[in-house]
């Protein structure tokens, strides 16, 4: 293998390792007070949190961030 090729393989495992620690998304489902499910996602790369009425939604969602990478 070449340096080069080394190299970019490193950088390519580096970045996996910090996605997948610091950037995954914690993702909870709860109950509103009337009993109805929703969930709450809290993006650790933005720091945001994200509500959604549906699993659907959150797929999307989670897909649609991750091709924005």
């Amino acid at each position: 293998m070449k340096i080069k090729d080394l190299f970019i393989s490193l950088l390519v495992k580096i970045r996996r390792v910090l996605i997948a620690s610091n950037h995954e998304p914690k993702i909870e489902q709860k109950r509103d007070r009337f009993g109805n499910l929703y969930w709450l996602v809290q993006d650790a790369r933005s720091r945001k949190s994200h509500t959604f009425g549906s699993e659907q939604d959150v797929r999307a969602w989670i897909e649609n961030r991750y091709h924005s990478l």
